[in-house]
């Protein structure tokens, strides 16, 4: 007997509404989305001198040595020399300058230790 592809394509596609009608979570192809729907900082590094943090939702410290960003998810933090701000717009900021450490949200949403 030769099964048809469309016979799993409709398994699953129940699968995945049993999923989300018993409140379960969404499934694991869904979950990718969570970076698109502003819930937590995207952080994307070039080198050692530029790095762009998306998905922010405002400035919390701002000095040449050390910088805050509020998200969702906690405080995003990026620390180093001669550090700037470059191209900031609403929910986005470029930081530019000579970045040594970039501490990301934990888990409890916790800001990042001061030192």
């Amino acid at each position: 007997m030769i099964k048809s592809g469309f016979s799993r394509r409709t398994r699953d596609a129940e699968r995945v509404s049993r999923t989300l009608r018993h409140g379960r979570g969404y499934p694991p192809a869904l979950e990718w989305t969570e970076d698109m729907t502003g819930r937590c900082p995207r952080i994307t590094a070039v080198g050692g001198h530029s790095v762009l943090v998306e998905n922010h939702t405002g400035i919390a410290t701002f000095t040449d040595t050390r910088i805050v960003l509020n998200s969702r998810a906690g405080a995003v933090c990026a620390m180093g020399s001669g550090l700037s701000l470059s191209c900031a717009r609403a929910g986005a900021v470029i930081i530019r300058g000579d970045i040594r450490r970039i501490e990301l949200p934990c888990r409890g949403g916790d800001a990042p230790d001061e030192g």
